[in-house]
């Protein structure tokens, strides 16, 4: 029987083996190396007719610049901050209200604000300001061209920039125990569950209409069979076991990027209990009234 033993032992190893090589190849790479130097720059600083003060600012982020707007209300009298992540080929300035609103409309940056909460509010990768870097092609474009490294940036290098930027305000309020909320919207959705996963520095996160599985999307937006599967990794569905932080999902029942079952599955498998889902009666574009659900939701004791 000892003979066996060597073969019994070789066996266990390459499945282990196999096992950690399998659950790898279903994540993305999202680390990175903590920033001390930011070369940060305030470009644009005023103050609205209601004290709020705007900073438009450029820090350092993984392998470019990070241009951000950070938006403080008048009188502050705690730290408390909120990350706004827009959807694909959407910008920073899609979370700010329009200078000629007619309608009087209440936003989410004004609900934030009046909440006492400071706003940081950056572009993606090939988003807004930093469209160069994609050679100032629309995102939406990545997928029927094949790009499946631009694609894999998209998602990847987001989150390591909103890490440093997570490490900037650190840095810049001398307070490495701040912890930050997160609303992302689509893709922001989906950046912000990657976040969740990755980081142990949010504090609630609030995730609408999140397209769940990155290989059937990609597909749908123009990526060939081969190529989709390759952003298998990318895909939302696999990292509910591992959400770190509280966590609310608002969902459109007639979302085309999802059904309402999979959200569910998504939904039960999140490994936290402090967890919430609602469905809205509507598509990709859920009804104004989100936004008091989302800020509801960030302030849940």
């Amino acid at each position: 029987m000892k003979k066996l033993r060597p073969l019994k032992l070789t066996f266990l190893l390459l499945f282990l083996s196999s096992t950690i090589a399998f659950a790898q190849e279903l994540y993305a790479d999202f680390s990175y190396f903590p920033k001390i130097e930011f070369n940060d720059k305030i470009v644009g600083s005023k103050t609205d007719d209601k004290g709020a003060t705007f900073e438009k600012i450029v820090i350092d982020g993984f392998d470019s610049k990070i241009p951000f707007y950070f938006i403080s209300p008048k009188d502050r009298k705690e730290v408390k901050f909120v990350i706004l992540l827009h959807g694909i080929t959407s910008n920073k300035e899609s979370w700010l209200p329009p200078s000629n609103n007619t309608e009087k409309n209440i936003y989410l940056l004004d609900l934030l604000l009046a909440e006492g909460y400071s706003v940081i509010i950056p572009d993606a990768k090939y988003h807004g300001e930093r469209s160069y870097e994609g050679n100032f092609t629309s995102p939406i474009y990545f997928f029927p061209s094949q790009d499946c490294q631009k694609v894999y940036n998209m998602f990847a290098t987001t989150v390591k920039d909103i890490r440093i930027l997570m490490d900037y305000f650190q840095s810049r309020f001398a307070d490495t125990s701040i912890t930050f909320d997160v609303v992302g919207y689509s893709m922001g959705g989906m950046l912000s569950i990657y976040l969740n996963s990755a980081d142990n520095r949010l504090h609630r996160v609030v995730a609408c209409v999140t397209p769940l599985d990155a290989q059937k999307g990609s597909k749908i937006m123009g990526m060939t069979d081969e190529n989709a599967k390759k952003m298998k990794n990318l895909s939302v569905k696999n990292y509910a076991t591992v959400q770190k932080s509280p966590i609310t999902l608002l969902m459109g029942t007639k979302d085309l990027h999802y059904s309402t079952a999979e959200v569910e599955d998504f939904f039960e498998k999140i490994a936290i209990t402090d967890k919430a889902l609602k469905f809205y009666e509507s598509g990709h574009a859920l009804p104004h009234d989100y936004i008091f659900d989302a800020i509801k939701s960030l302030n849940k004791e």
